[in-house]
């Protein structure tokens, strides 16, 4: 799990972001931009 959060975590982390719910939210969509990212770099590479 902590690979998984990894990106949002250096994120907030960055940010200097020390609230909870703060990091909860930016680690959240950080997370979900890159891996999305990811997986769409993915998809692309396997079928093109």
């Amino acid at each position: 799990m902590k690979l998984f959060f990894l990106p949002g975590n250096l994120v907030a982390d960055l940010l200097g972001v020390t609230k909870s719910d703060d990091r909860a939210m930016i680690r959240t969509m950080i997370d979900m931009l890159f891996w999305n990212i990811v997986i769409v770099a993915g998809a692309f590479i396997v079928f093109v």
